[in-house]
């Protein structure tokens, strides 16, 4: 028989694939990450599938990293239990700090037992990994003294590069401003002008909405209440331009009120318009809305509702004292309920939920609860929000920054620039 390449070819294919069909490796788990199928087809043609499992650590961690003077953990899962770790230098190899794994409690589910790995007593700054036997290391991660607000800065650079380019929503812009409220003390004022930058980003953001002849200007209660609150918040810096403001959001009010039925954006609306300028008649808009709000414990899973509701509370114009009584036990009964429900969301195991973006938007509704009724339970459940969505969950996927809206995680991350130190 003469030579022929493809002929040869297809012998050693089938001959590969005879041998992998009789060792353990065309039968090995998922945990070994390999799995191949050989069929064949017609004139002997092998057709090779190779099914690869995804892969993920046995050590799970917040891939973004820790904050020094903060509690660090990590969680372990293995089919043994396993009693100690490492903590490893990423540039030396060095062990720098060793413990006990806690409490490996054994999943019937999932057949697997899980552990804590607590290492909050290390405080060094650098970049590591986490080393346990049998089920092996960790991704890489940093400690840094000033973990949060190095990544509170990081994030304000994006909002300034997404309002400058108006790449940014109105409901993103909201968030800015509830954030910019109630944790005015960590925005910065790089420039030396006495206004905090992020002011000045949405500001810059405003002007080139309102004068934008290309694009159409917004025409909705959102940005009625963005450039009300804006007015409230900016006021104090520029009178003038913050007038100018309120009196364009009430002008937009006007016009889009006589053709809307009674909903959550312009309750909202209304609150931010009645703080910012107290008239009676927003006063009397806002309590027709009195009767919805009675015996109704749903309302405030949106948004617009919550955000309204924590702006009536703030007003210091008259309000109507059993509203604001219901808005509390409300967002306290909201609150309660998230912490239960949190474990289950949360978990780096068995987490079960709906996504990032439901994710931040439960982790906003305990923020808020978190703004009101300070409660240390709260804060440890909003870290461990960060922690699950920057890597320690069972996929090992970090979804910050890029999955998710950067002003959510911005919002988050400034409550925990607030407490730092307080806890």
């Amino acid at each position: 028989m003469k030579y022929n390449r493809k002929y040869a070819a297809i012998l050693s294919l089938l001959f590969i694939v005879n041998i992998i069909g009789n060792t353990a490796c065309g039968n090995t788990s998922a945990e070994t990450g390999h799995v191949s199928i050989a069929d064949m087809a017609m004139e002997n043609t092998p057709i090779i599938n190779y099914t690869i499992p995804t892969l993920t650590p046995n050590v799970l961690v917040d891939q973004q990293g820790y904050a020094g003077d903060g509690e660090k953990q990590a969680i372990v899962k293995s089919r043994e239990p396993v009693e100690s770790f490492r903590l490893i230098d990423k540039e030396s190899g060095e062990i720098v700090y060793r413990g006990k794994v806690k409490q490996p409690e054994y999943n019937e589910d999932l057949q697997l037992y899980i552990g804590t790995v607590d290492f909050t007593e290390y405080t060094s700054e650098g970049s590591f990994y986490l080393e346990c036997d049998r089920v092996g290391q960790s991704l890489s991660f940093s400690i840094k003294e000033r973990y949060y607000e190095e990544l509170f800065k990081a994030l304000c650079e994006r909002v300034h590069e997404s309002c400058r380019e108006r790449s940014i929503t109105e409901d993103e812009i909201l968030t800015l401003l509830e954030a910019c409220e109630w944790y005015s003390e960590v925005f910065t004022d790089d420039n030396g002008n006495e206004i905090p930058d992020m002011l000045e980003y949405i500001a810059d953001w405003l002007e080139k909405t309102v004068n934008e002849t290309e694009d159409k200007e917004p025409d909705t209660m959102t940005y009625v209440a963005v450039l009300a609150k804006f007015s409230y918040l900016y006021q104090k810096y520029d009178v003038q331009y913050a007038t100018q403001c309120l009196q364009h959001a009430s002008a937009i009010y006007t016009k889009l009120a006589a053709a809307s039925g009674r909903d959550a954006e312009k309750f909202m609306a209304l609150t931010e318009l009645y703080r910012a300028a107290g008239l009676p008649s927003y006063r009397s808009q806002i309590l027709e809305y009195k009767e919805f709000f009675k015996d109704n414990t749903s309302y405030l899973e949106e948004t617009a509702y919550l955000y309204g509701s924590m702006t009536y509370l703030a007003t210091r114009q008259s309000v109507d004292i059993d509203l604001c009584t219901a808005f509390m036990e409300g967002i306290r009964d909201q609150g309660e309920e998230l912490a239960k429900r949190s474990g289950k969301m949360i978990d780096a195991v068995t987490s079960v939920n709906n996504g990032t973006e439901d994710l931040l938007k439960r982790a906003e509704e305990l923020a808020c609860a978190n703004y009101i009724l300070y409660s240390y339970q709260y804060t440890e459940i909003l870290e461990d929000f960060l922690h699950y969505l920057m890597g320690r969950n069972r996929d090992s996927v970090c979804y910050y920054p890029e999955e998710g809206k950067t002003s959510d995680y911005l919002l988050l991350i400034a409550q925990q620039v607030s407490l730092t130190g307080k806890h």
